[in-house]
């Protein structure tokens, strides 16, 4: 088959888990024997040897890994693409000549952020497409299900409760109500929804109304795993917990709540390594240096590859997620189960699903520094929950695995000749 993933960022700009989610299975299809081309959107100016589209200007083609990539020019979108659904009907009508030409059986769309007009012009040629909501975009412009107050929405209300808890700037009430309805039209269009996690299938079905979504778990590839070597501890001697916070350096993934509770028990043995590359708010990275230069106990890793990754995490005690907003999947809290590492994860979301069920680890009340240094000091204590919390650890899905199942999904809505 020819495929098409569709995502609003990818590689070597961008390399979040919804990036890394594409990239992951582009490849496992290939392997399958299948021609795979991501569309995706590019913020930054195009390198020079890059060719453009001969029929969609400013879109570039390169080959990231293997994997053949074509990005459209961030300005040809509408402004308003970072939080809606408006289109640029030129560029639709482009963009459809390009599909016409490149004859795809199918297109999965795996986010819809900045890729409303490339959804627009797959449903003007009547190609095929499969939705994956890897996080809540599609129902909230604030993307995580959590209002400009910072608390928890139970759901959009047909756009009626985003007017009366997030009704700012230009989101009038008839502007969120429209991207409501853009909103159910694209997934409405779908030939099929698909979610990473039953977290997300009840909030999701209960947004949209007789929409229904099925649960495909992102997989890992377990064979970049495989080199990796556990850290071994002395019961006698255990030396210092050793911490690891892995992700983007933004202040929803809460790093600052997770080193202000280290700050609470300054006597604590403990070590914590950051791992993950900075995006956006300067302001807040000034903030978690500040935090770090007063703690000798942290280190900053920085940003890494994917084996350099799972070789440090490998060489720790226990993973913390401390999100302020419900994580959707996390691709590295699976990760880290894989290599046998158990987590603190925040209380709401997928993972704190998932460790509530197995008992595999504490969920902890988001974004409360006494809390978490609580329960850092409780695995302290009681250093010999670290073993009984990996014994209750699952094996995730392999990648294969996810690839197998999408490309059973493709066979039966694709124009295959």
């Amino acid at each position: 088959m020819r495929i098409l993933l569709i995502v609003h960022q990818f590689f070597p700009e961008f390399s979040g888990g919804t990036e890394r989610v594409t990239l992951q299975l582009a490849r496992v299809l290939q392997h399958a024997g299948h021609a795979v081309h991501v569309l995706s959107c590019r913020s930054a100016p195009a390198l020079a040897q890059w060719p453009e589209d001969a029929d969609v200007r400013q879109a570039w083609h390169y080959v990231h890994e293997g994997v053949p990539v074509t990005v459209i020019a961030r300005h040809r979108l509408p402004a308003s693409a970072e939080f809606g659904f408006d289109v640029d009907p030129a560029l639709a009508a482009e963009l459809a000549v390009w599909l016409r030409r490149e004859r795809f059986h199918v297109a999965h769309v795996l986010h819809t952020m900045r890729m409303a007009t490339a959804v627009m012009a797959v449903q003007q040629i009547s190609l095929p497409y499969v939705v994956t909501l890897t996080d809540f975009f599609l129902a909230c412009h604030q993307i995580n299900l959590v209002n400009v107050q910072g608390a928890p929405c139970l759901g959009p209300q047909e756009g009626q409760r985003c007017a009366r808890d997030c009704q700012v700037g230009v989101w009038t009430g008839q502007a969120l109500a429209q991207r409501y309805q853009q909103a159910q039209a694209m997934l409405a269009g779908a030939a099929l929804r698909c979610v990473p996690s039953h977290f997300v299938q009840a909030r999701v079905e209960d947004a949209f109304p007789g929409l229904d979504f099925r649960v495909v778990p992102h997989g890992l590839e377990l064979l970049a795993l495989l080199p990796t070597v556990r850290r071994q501890t002395d019961d006698l001697e255990p030396g210092p917990l050793v911490l690891a916070f892995a992700g983007t350096l933004i202040v929803q993934k809460g790093l600052h709540v997770l080193i202000e509770a280290l700050a609470l028990i300054p006597d604590a043995d403990i070590e914590l390594r950051v791992m993950g590359g900075r995006y956006g708010d300067s302001a807040y990275h000034q903030r978690i240096d500040r935090l770090i230069a007063a703690d000798r106990r942290v280190k900053m890793v920085g940003q890494m590859d994917q084996q350099a990754l799972f070789a440090a995490l490998s060489q720790c005690d226990l993973l913390c997620l401390p999100s302020l907003v419900p994580e959707t999947f996390s691709l590295t809290f699976h990760e880290a189960a894989a290599l046998g590492l158990p987590a603190l994860v925040a209380d709401h979301g997928a993972p704190a699903e998932v460790v509530r069920e197995a008992n595999s680890g504490l969920c902890v009340t988001p974004d409360s520094a006494p809390d978490w240094a609580q329960a850092l000091q409780q695995v302290l204590d009681h250093r010999e929950l670290l073993a009984q919390w990996k014994s209750r650890l699952s094996m995730p899905a392999r990648i294969e695995e996810e690839g197998f199942f999408y490309e059973s999904l493709y066979r039966t809505v694709a124009l295959l000749e």
